[in-house]
């Protein structure tokens, strides 16, 4: 068996690419939080609490959002230009983030809830278009651009910190302003930071000189390249990783969106604050240190490492259920340690195989396998976790107590979030080993020629 290098230095790739890696990831999530978090908030506060309107806006938004990815990553090929998209993008975005400050402070009236609906669902499609062909087709394209196999472990591990680092930066800054009823000043200044990072860009963003023209085939037939059966057999190493992905996110699915009700009513944490903190911080710093070790010594010793701590950690979280009540403390170190081992494998997980699918990907294909990722890894996980997460709260939720349904955690008939929501996490985190295995056994000798290719190893 061949043995695996280790990399004496990697490609630096200095502090103009570092600062807009950072920025324009982070803001871009920060964009992303208002329209995935807030818009559907803003619906059911001042426009109407019935269901038909939030799924309305969110379903539309995600269809534009997967079509915008296909044909604005396969136009970035073939221009071979990202910062066009990226930086122009971003401040039409931003612009249009800011001018849902037209909808006010104050509920709608009653007979103008139809109308309203429709506008917003429109202006949210128009956001959507330019959020996705600006971040998730032609930034992310960029960074595949500009790293490469020495270098991207810890980028992508960076990257996918920056969803929990804007909800954390919004929920303390902002969050605040829609408690107080003040939507149009949340919306113009988030919408204002996000057209200032775009006009930054121009100033600070390049274009990598490895970007080429993709002018092998039509424009069309580019757009849909990743969906040709022949075409996934060629690069069928990155769909493998996309896979990887994708069961991921949908082990993260299963308990997210449910975190605060979990902690606070499943748990009886009621100072949730602190734990939360904690794991953000602690699964931030054991992937960044992971991230540093995978393009050090290769990602040969992770895949199954990483495969296995979003399993431990959801089976930690389960097993609080047969701890005493009364036993805070022990709740606590559970939650913490559980709940460090799941975000932390996640992001680890993003970062390992994404980066992986990035060292698979052609120079001139980068943008079009955006619109795949953007199915596989983001659509297909909310639409399974929508299905699934509902049967085993159904399954195995107890009905909400007296005491929960005086105090408006509940209403009498809904059941309590049970813990299984962690041990069905736990079960899919385990279908990673699979693809984990594959990757594993073709990286070793991958590695090595790529890293002797860019003249890195002796």
């Amino acid at each position: 068996m061949e043995n695996n290098i280790v990399l004496k230095k990697s490609n630096k790739l200095g502090l103009k690419t570092w600062v807009c890696i950072i920025i324009f990831g982070l803001a871009g999530q920060l964009a992303w939080m208002v329209e995935n978090m807030y818009f559907s908030a803003f619906i059911q506060a001042n426009i109407t609490k019935d269901p038909w309107a939030t799924s309305a806006a969110v379903i539309s938004s995600a269809i534009v959002a997967a079509v915008a990815t296909i044909f604005g990553g396969a136009l970035s090929d073939r221009i071979g230009k990202r910062k066009l998209f990226v930086c122009l993008g971003y401040i039409i975005w931003g612009v249009i983030v800011a001018l849902f400050a037209v909808f006010g402070n104050d509920p709608i009236a009653t007979a103008n809830v139809a109308r309203t609906v429709v506008l917003f669902v429109i202006m949210d499609c128009v956001m959507t278009l330019f959020g996705s062909m600006s971040n998730d087709a032609a930034f992310s394209a960029w960074v595949t651009d500009v790293t490469d196999i020495s270098n991207r472990g810890l980028v992508d591990i960076i990257i996918s910190m920056m969803p929990i680092a804007a909800l954390m930066i919004i929920f303390v800054g902002f969050d605040g302003m829609t408690k107080t009823g003040q939507w149009s000043l949340f919306f113009i200044i988030l919408g204002a930071l996000t057209s200032l990072i775009g006009i930054l860009g121009l100033f600070l963003f390049k274009d990598s000189p490895n970007v080429k023209k993709d002018l092998s085939n039509t424009y069309l037939k580019n757009a849909f390249y990743g969906f040709v059966p022949k075409n996934v057999k060629s690069h069928k190493m990155i769909y493998i990783c996309l896979i990887a992905m994708m069961f991921s996110s949908l082990s993260l699915q299963m308990w997210q969106p449910y975190m605060i009700s979990l902690f606070q009513y499943t748990l009886g944490i009621e100072n949730y604050v602190i734990p939360i903190a904690l794991i953000v911080v602690l699964s931030a710093a054991l992937s960044v240190v992971g991230g540093k070790f995978m393009d050090k010594y290769g990602k040969t010793h992770f895949y199954y490492p990483v495969a296995s701590i979003g399993v431990v950690g959801g089976l930690l979280c389960y097993l609080i259920k047969f701890v005493d009540p009364s036993n805070i403390a022990l709740k606590m170190v559970l939650l913490i340690i559980g709940g460090t081992l799941i975000m932390g494998g996640s992001m680890m997980c993003s970062g390992l195989f994404f980066a992986t699918s990035r060292d698979h990907t052609p120079d001139d294909k980068a943008g079009c396998f955006q619109g795949i990722r953007m199915v596989i890894v983001i659509m297909l996980p909310m639409v399974l976790a929508s299905l699934i997460a509902p049967f085993v709260i159904d399954a195995f939720g107890e009905l909400a107590s007296e005491h929960l349904i005086q105090i408006g955690a509940y209403q009498k008939g809904q059941k309590v979030y049970p813990y299984e929501l962690f041990l069905f996490s736990a079960i899919i985190a385990l279908f990673v080993f699979i693809p984990a295995l594959i990757c594993r056994s073709k990286d070793r000798s991958f590695r090595n020629a790529k890293l002797k290719e860019l003249n890195l190893v002796d």
